[in-house]
């Protein structure tokens, strides 16, 4: 061990560097990153080149990345997509679960493990890591149903195997009276049920009231820690409460959002991969040639690993009779053991259930599993057959053209159009329109200086912004001829909820975009954050669309609640409630809908205790008379009822 290296820079300079130059060098030969990291821990430990002490230092930063991991896995379970194939991921789940927990635990017997370990053992199997699926995703693939099978049954092995984990533990510590397993148990239902129904209520009530990155950001964290801490106090290990908070807060803010962005980017890019690093220090890579019996075990654990996944693949293959393709695919998504498997073994190692041996034994089988996995699933997901395409990319949302004003002002508004976007992998144009006048050099000087804010407020690195400062006789004439030379596929503008002349509609801008444009035209009062929304409120009165855009119209909203991660709900006329629930039928979306018959005309003042709380959405088609016969006022004696968020949403054909 050299000195200088536990100094504090000289120490976080090796771990960063460890953690900048591992993966890089492991993606090089096709291999996950995590590998590389990993096998980084094993250089500089104390069984490598014992550079640094795997001691309380890292341990400290290690816990955090495990936390962080845990929350992560559980803001990747897609509980829609679960939904969606619900009866086939509960069987092939309950199998994939099943085998190797049972697998596991034969292996626990033979090697003498007594009974908690050799049900701690069978649950390290159990779960699975889906490390290949961003390659499904790169392809295309991913509503195949077999994947779509694979992954929402990931959800039933990562949940099961935390149960495993905390009645394992809790029996650890609180011995094994039926009165101490009936408070366990009563505790954890308890404080699932808090997390998971609590959390998002309570955090709609704080976003509806505070907003700011930073403020939401702290919000998220203080709310994943506390929430790890609670599992702690009632007896189970902190990973329960982690991953409990990454299903609550996946269920609270929209998909894309940028605070969950901004949390998991410093756990990807420092917590979780101090906590692989630290998985690889305390790892042995010479036990297997010190000690034969290591080697015998890694034997078994990796033939434990690979056949009780191999089967539980082809027996849900030959129930739903998947092709070769598919099957190998299912294989090669389900066998990776790394997120739960990880925390499983350190817990296991550190309570005392699993010995040094067991330990670097199942480390050698997550390098294995990790680098087949990715290999198995790159080679015949070419094969797949794709799903029916609901989820492909609203061309609507392809390039949203935002025109800006006053940024601060307008931050809800951008923040819309940037989710829309990202939810089909499109961009936000950002315009600012300086009007041609004599002192046009510096007014565009202004605007363009303007456009500068919008990442600044943003502050969202994945979402591809255009900033076009543009010099025109008009706003709405720079407008129509931005839209027009950029393709824009969608105007996205703000409105104040009233119409400042007595001849407009909605204000003379909006007036002359909306009608001197094929582009269709969102205009969104929007007063209150996103991030509090808990549903989008779709509103068909009588006779104010023609059918023919009825089925636009829904796509369109179905997208916009998903963005938002919300239900949607439809009030329809009677005249509407047939067609509506056919093309709901025939999208065969994943999003909880409820349509209720809109009795009589809509009254406004009924929406204002909703407002805080919903996004109303008001269609329009057509030219200024067919709008102003089928819509008329109604936006705005909506905006003069409630002070929530409103959009109209205008196609013109």
């Amino acid at each position: 061990m050299i000195e200088r290296l536990q100094e504090p820079v000289a120490f976080f300079l090796l771990i960063m560097s460890i953690i900048l130059i591992t993966p890089l060098l492991s993606e090089r030969i096709r291999l996950p990153g995590m590998i590389g990291i990993i096998l980084g821990g094993m250089l500089i430990g104390p069984h490598g080149f014992h550079l640094i002490e795997a001691g309380d230092r890292i341990e400290f930063l290690a816990t955090i990345g495990l936390v962080y991991l845990m929350f992560s896995a559980g803001l990747e379970v897609d509980v829609k997509q679960f939904i969606r194939v619900r009866s086939r991921a509960l069987v092939f789940g309950l199998i994939t679960f099943s085998l190797p927990q049972l697998m596991g635990m034969g292996l626990g017997f033979l090697l003498g493990l007594d009974w908690l370990g050799m049900i701690l053992l069978g649950s390290a199997f159990a779960s699975h890591t889906l490390l290949a699926f961003p390659i499904l995703t790169r392809l295309g693939m991913t509503r195949n149903e077999a994947v779509a099978v694979t992954a929402g049954a990931t959800v039933l092995t990562d949940i099961g195997a935390f149960i495993v984990l905390a009645v394992v533990l809790g029996a650890r510590s609180g011995g094994l009276s039926f009165g101490y397993f009936a408070q366990l148990l009563a505790l954890l239902i308890l404080f699932t049920l808090v997390v998971i129904f609590g959390l998002p209520r309570l955090g709609k009530f704080f976003f509806q009231r505070l907003s700011g990155r930073a403020v939401e950001f702290q919000f998220v964290i203080v709310i994943l820690f506390l929430a790890a801490l609670t599992a702690e106090l009632i007896g189970v290990h902190e990973v329960v409460g982690a991953f409990l908070a990454g299903l609550a807060i996946n269920a609270t803010l929209p998909r894309h959002s940028p605070v969950t962005g901004h949390v998991l980017f410093i756990g990807e890019s420092f917590f979780i991969p101090i906590f692989l690093l630290y998985s690889g220090m305390i790892t042995d890579p010479l036990s297997f040639l010190k000690n034969p019996q290591t080697m015998l075990i890694a034997l078994g654990v990796t033939i434990v690993a690979y056949v009780s996944k191999f089967a539980a693949a082809w027996i849900t293959g030959r129930i739903y009779k998947y092709t070769k393709a598919e099957f190998w695919t299912v294989f090669g998504l389900s066998h990776a053991q790394a997120a739960v498997t990880i925390p499983t073994l350190i817990i296991g190692l550190e309570t005392g259930l699993f010995s040094t041996d067991l330990f670097n034994a199942a480390i050698l089988m997550i390098l294995l599993t990790s680098i087949t996995s990715p290999l198995l699933v790159q080679r015949f997901a070419l094969g797949l057959q794709t799903g029916s395409g609901n989820d492909k990319p609203l061309p609507l949302f392809g390039r949203i053209l935002v025109p800006v004003t006053e940024p601060r002002t307008q931050e809800n508004l951008v923040a819309l159009a940037a989710l829309l976007a990202r939810s089909s992998e499109g961009k936000v144009m950002a315009v600012s329109v300086a009007e041609d006048t004599h002192t046009r050099e510096n007014s565009f000087l202004a605007h363009r200086e303007l456009l500068e804010h919008i990442p600044e407020i943003l502050n969202d690195p994945d979402v591809e912004i255009e900033l076009i400062p543009r010099m025109a006789g008009s706003h709405a004439e720079g407008i129509l001829h931005t839209a027009a030379e950029r393709g824009a596929s969608l105007i996205v503008m703000g409105w104040r909820g009233k119409a400042r002349q007595s001849r407009s509609v909605l204000g003379a801008v909006l007036d002359e975009v909306i009608w001197g444009s094929d582009t269709p035209v969102l205009v969104g009062r929007l007063p209150l954050p996103l991030n509090g929304m808990q549903r989008v409120v779709f509103v068909l009165p009588s006779r104010i669309i023609p059918p023919v855009v009825l089925r636009r119209m829904l796509e369109t909203n179905l997208a916009i609640a998903k963005s938002l991660n919300v239900p949607l709900h439809i009030l329809a006329d009677a005249s509407y409630m047939q067609s509506v629930e056919a093309l709901l039928a025939a999208s065969g979306h994943d999003l909880p809908v409820m349509v209720e018959q809109l009795k009589g005309q809509l009254r406004p003042k009924e929406m204002e205790q909703a407002g805080e709380q919903d996004l109303y959405v008001v269609p329009g088609f057509g030219s200024r008379q067919v709008f102003m016969s089928s819509v008329g006022h109604l936006p705005e004696r909506m905006a003069a009822a409630f002070e929530g968020n409103l959009a109209i949403l205008h196609f013109d054909k």
